[in-house]
Parts: structure tokens; C-alpha cells; sequence
């Protein structure tokens, strides 16, 4: 069948982008499926990379030099591979509400913006290791007509990856000064997404706009050396609020009554993503 076979190209297309390439959260379907009353399990991943800008103040205190000043930066091609675990129920045979839980990594690279203290951009690098990550969302089937429907979806994710050594050189002119401790990042989105789709068989198609917000914590601490001096420095930022329109796609396969296998992307100004999934329904599984 035609269908059949497109959709499965498009199932390995999507393997082939989670594997070569690289930072949103994992939406799947933006319709309702599990019918009133009835839990769903599930779990997804996710591969993503976006583009932040953070600004904040420097603290550094080195012999009797005690000097602060704002600094500006960029988190330039975060990249993200996160995993999750979610729980869903059906309020009704229209609207699903969704809870996951799960672990996310980064890397990026830090780009520090010239100022009045420092005259050059230098760069350094974060690589965190995997931390904690969570959300909560809802969808629902907001109209239907034979194969077709519109839905939409409204989440929120919390990130925390592991934290990275950091060190640079932060001034061209001192070749003899450096930093290095510590650094973190925190940060959450919110995202909200149209969708109209197409049932073909076991298949459904999806795509539409999305737009998601971007907020969070990046802050900075360790030791500074310089002349063979040894001091403290403290680096607090927030990341400058990010809002970005996109567009979203996927596809969700009905293996059988108790299983259903999706894949999406996400496409936006400073981000884009590629992820899969899986959904067991427990009572049409085991009678429950």
C-alpha cells in the first residue's frame, strides 16, 4: 500500500536525523487518542539543538583587586539528548493530560561578548553530563471530520543537566590569566502547538505552528589565576527570554489496540528538533 510505504520512509528518515544530528522537548501527537478513562504509559526521546543569549554580572576578586561588571553572552548550538518516561489519562474521549519524567545532558558552546573590562569575544566550552528533567501538558481533538481532525497541545519542561568544568582564557591581552571552576544551567519552555491531521489506515499524519518560550539560569564559579595569583570568581546570569514561532510534523503508527509508535520534528528561528515515541495502553494491553 502507498501510504504504508511512505510512512515508512518516513519513519527511517527520522531515525537517520536522531542518529547524525544534534533544544526543544519531544511533543508527539497533538490530538487526543486514549478514550475517557483510560491511562496510558509511554516513553520518548528526543535530540535537539537552539541557539540562547544570557546576560549577568562577573565578580571577581583577585589579591586587592575587587572588580564587577555586566557581561553579556551567547549559549551558541545547545544541544541536548534527553530521554523520558510518561504517564498520561484520558479526562474524556477528546482530552488527555500528561506527566513525564526523565534525564537531559548539554553541550554548547559559550561565546563571551566583548566589554568594558574585556576587549575581545573568547570562548569556552559546557558539557554537562545528564541531569534531571520533568514536564507536564495536555492535548486535545478540537474538531473532527471524517479522516481529518485539529488538536492542539500546551507543555512545560523543566531542564537541569549535570554541571560542566569550565575554563577559559578571558582576555587576549593577559596571556597569563585564566578561569575555571564550575558551571550550571538551568532552564524551562513552554510550548503551544496547532495541528491538523489525516488518518490514513494505521497511520496519522500530522503538522502545523508552534510557538514556545525559553527562560532559565546560567551561572558560573571557581578560581581565577593571573601573575601567579590566585583569587575567586563568581558568574550569575539569566538567560534573555527567548520566543520563537515554528513548525511542527510527525507521523503516529497504531502498531495494534495496545500500542501506537510516532516520530515528529521541530523546526523554529534559533531551534530544531527530532523525536520518537511509544504509548502502551495498560487496560487495552492486559484487560485492566
Amino acid at each position: 500500500m502507498k501510504i504504508n510505504r511512505l510512512a515508512t520512509a518516513t519513519f527511517i528518515v527520522a531515525g537517520i536525523l536522531v542518529s547524525v544530528a544534534p533544544a526543544d522537548a519531544p511533543m508527539g501527537s497533538p490530538t487526543a487518542s486514549l478514550g475517557a478513562g483510560n491511562w496510558g504509559l509511554g516513553a520518548e526521546y528526543g535530540y535537539g539543538q537552539m541557539d540562547l543569549e544570557a546576560s549577568g554580572t562577573v565578580a571577581e576578586v583577585t589579591g586587592s583587586l575587587d572588580t564587577s561588571w555586566a557581561q553579556h553572552f551567547k549559549i551558541d548550538g545547545l544541544k541536548n539528548n534527553m530521554a523520558f518516561g510518561t504517564i498520561a489519562y484520558g479526562l474524556t474521549d477528546t482530552w488527555d493530560i500528561f506527566a513525564r519524567i526523565g534525564a537531559t545532558d548539554a553541550r554548547s558552546t559559550i561565546v563571551v561578548s566583548p566589554s568594558l573590562v574585556r576587549a575581545e569575544e573568547r570562548r569556552g566550552g559546557f558539557d554537562g553530563s545528564f541531569g534531571l528533567a520533568w514536564g507536564v501538558g495536555t492535548r486535545a481533538t478540537l474538531h473532527k471530520s471524517g479522516p481529518w481532525s485539529v488538536g492542539g497541545l500546551v507543555q512545560f519542561t523543566w531542564f537541569q543537566p549535570g554541571d560542566s568544568d569550565f575554563s577559559i582564557q578571558p582576555d587576549p591581552l593577559i596571556p597569563d590569566e585564566s578561569w575555571a571552576g564550575k558551571a550550571k544551567l538551568h532552564y524551562w519552555q513552554a510550548q503551544a502547538s496547532l495541528a491538523a491531521a489525516f488518518q490514513a489506515d494505521t497511520w496519522r499524519f500530522w503538522a502545523g505552528p508552534f510557538v514556545q518560550y525559553t527562560q532559565g539560569d546560567m551561572d558560573f564559579s571557581g578560581t581565577t589565576s593571573i601573575a601567579g595569583l590566585t583569587g575567586t570568581i563568581n558568574w550569575s546570569s539569566s538567560i534573555d527570554d527567548s520566543f520563537q514561532v515554528g513548525g511542527h510534523f510527525g507521523a503516529n503508527w497504531k502498531v495494534c489496540d495496545q500500542f501506537n509508535l510516532w516520530m515528529e520534528g521541530q523546526i523554529a528561528s534559533d531551534s530544531w528538533l527530532v523525536g520518537v515515541g511509544l504509548v502502551l495502553v495498560p487496560e487495552k494491553a492486559f484487560g485492566i
